[in-house]
């Protein structure tokens, strides 16, 4: 039988986005649908010495985009409560992952994420002529992003 691994040229796997897992700090979570936002940015620096034709340039300050999850609307109100917790003035950060899976649901990867706080969230739209599941989404600040690989 052949092998149907999807590999890069050297026998690196690509990962799926259908197989992720969301873990959350003393949060119970269901299955997250989606999750966008993973991403960081690093200022660019520009400075010049003395006699210099050039501008040089150094990295700076790095920033990482907020995360945004969603997730099917249950009697669970774990999200609503921490983002209602921040709303009220306490400061409940909380750090979590978001872990990616291979096909045989063995940990392949994680982002591990630090000092998260909910700066959003929404519930969900509603619609008496539909039967769409009902989704509420949170969106989290973070301030740290790592990569860890298994």
């Amino acid at each position: 039988m052949a092998d149907t691994t999807n590999t890069a040229d050297h026998g690196v796997g690509y990962l799926g986005t259908h197989r992720f897992l969301i873990e959350l700090d003393s949060i119970s979570v269901a299955s997250f649908r989606t999750m966008s936002g993973l991403s960081s940015k690093q200022d660019v620096v520009e400075y010049k010495l003395g006699g210099d034709r050039s501008v040089r340039r150094k990295p700076g300050r790095v920033t990482f985009n907020n995360i945004t999850l969603e997730r099917g609307f249950s009697t669970d109100k774990s999200l609503a409560d921490w983002r209602q917790a921040i709303v009220d003035g306490k400061d409940d950060r909380r750090s979590g992952a978001i872990v990616y899976l291979n096909a045989d649901g063995s940990e392949a990867l994680r982002y591990n994420f630090f000092r998260a706080w909910p700066v959003n969230w929404e519930g969900p739209g509603l619609n008496a002529s539909g039967n769409e599941l009902a989704i509420e989404k949170i969106e989290l600040a973070v301030e740290w992003i790592q990569i860890e690989t298994s």
